[in-house]
């Protein structure tokens, strides 16, 4: 089901709890959340503008497609939309949507997303809040930053931009700059592979838990404010923080790494799960709460997150109040 009509500024569209949505779009704003249902809805912020008149609009029986509209005739390239003017977009998707962003240089903020996502910017800032699941990401000169309280596959490339990550967990993780700094705070926990490059970009890594760095660089050097030691390998440096943990590989010119203490480090993920008869157990004291109880309840309802049986915004708001609980 779609409503649309011609000169209208939004777009209510039927596309399924895990349809796609594609948009093009030069510059301006952009506001992508996740929400419950099956529809995605476009709504323009630029008073009586019509999405028509700035966007050539495709529509399916599961997806949407919007492609801002070149004054010039200009293909992608370069200039990609070529000069136009700079909409701001609201926009909602179900939770488990496939998303697909490309843009100059709009101002980006996404969150409440499950489902596979991909952005692109040539130099307009990224903002992540409470995304779950794969997650790649690209920009030239656009700062990105990720926060949330559910475990990432991420990928990540920029060639000047700051990249910065506080997640409690990444399963997969793949950050590639050329001078923009990285700061990463997440656990290392998965399948992997787990890989940082970086030409004179330095970066900062929170330590939450043992750690085996293994290095290839020039110049650049490692350090840590966490017990370590240092091991060497034929053209390579080895940095062992803690106690044996994952491997990542890490790749400079010139850049450096430097693990520091954990003192604003990002809150393990805790879930709350249902008790037998569905109801919430009692908050209780800390104390009171068995800690594989805690990882039983994280674990499952990670997988229900990941089956989508459950949404980010009702994990989160799990996660909140047994954050309290622990307080």
């Amino acid at each position: 089901m779609t409503q649309t009509n011609q000169h209208a500024t939004t777009l209510d569209h039927q596309v399924g709890p895990r349809g796609r949505f594609t948009l093009r779009q030069a510059s301006g704003v952009i506001t992508i959340r996740g929400v419950e249902g099956d529809h995605i809805r476009v709504r323009s912020l630029d008073g009586d503008r019509s999405l028509d008149d700035m966007f050539t609009i495709e529509t399916g029986s599961d997806f949407v497609d919007l492609r801002q509209i070149e004054k010039l005739g200009l293909g992608l390239g370069i200039r990609m939309f070529g000069k136009g003017d700079s909409p701001e977009l609201a926009i909602e998707v179900p939770h488990g949507a496939k998303v697909s962003i490309d843009s100059a240089s709009a101002e980006l903020s996404a969150s409440d997303l499950s489902g596979e996502k991909r952005f692109r910017t040539a130099s307009g800032d990224l903002t992540f809040d409470r995304l779950a699941g794969p997650l790649d990401v690209q920009t030239v000169s656009g700062d990105v930053q990720i926060d949330g309280q559910a475990p990432l596959d991420l990928s990540a490339k920029s060639v000047s931009g700051d990249v910065k990550v506080r997640v409690p967990r990444l399963r997969r993780l793949e950050m590639t700059t050329t001078s923009g700094d990285m700061w990463l705070d997440a656990e290392l926990a998965g399948n992997g592979p787990f890989a940082l490059r970086t030409i004179s970009g330095d970066v900062t890594i929170v330590g939450r838990g043992g750690i085996r760095i293994e290095a290839q660089t020039i110049t650049g050097d490692m350090s840590s404010d966490l017990p370590s030691k240092r091991e060497s390998m034929t053209g390579r440096k080895i940095l062992i923080v803690g106690k044996a943990g994952p491997t990542l590989g890490f790749q400079s010119v010139s850049g450096d790494l430097h693990v520091v203490q954990p003192r604003d480090a990002a809150p393990d993920t805790i879930e709350n799960a249902p008790t037998a008869n569905g109801s919430q157990p009692d908050a209780g004291s800390a104390a009171d709460i068995a800690t594989p109880d805690l990882d039983a309840a994280r674990l499952e309802i990670l997988k229900a997150l990941e089956r989508g049986e459950i949404s980010v915004a009702e994990a989160t708001d799990r996660l909140g109040r047994l954050d309290e609980v622990l307080r």
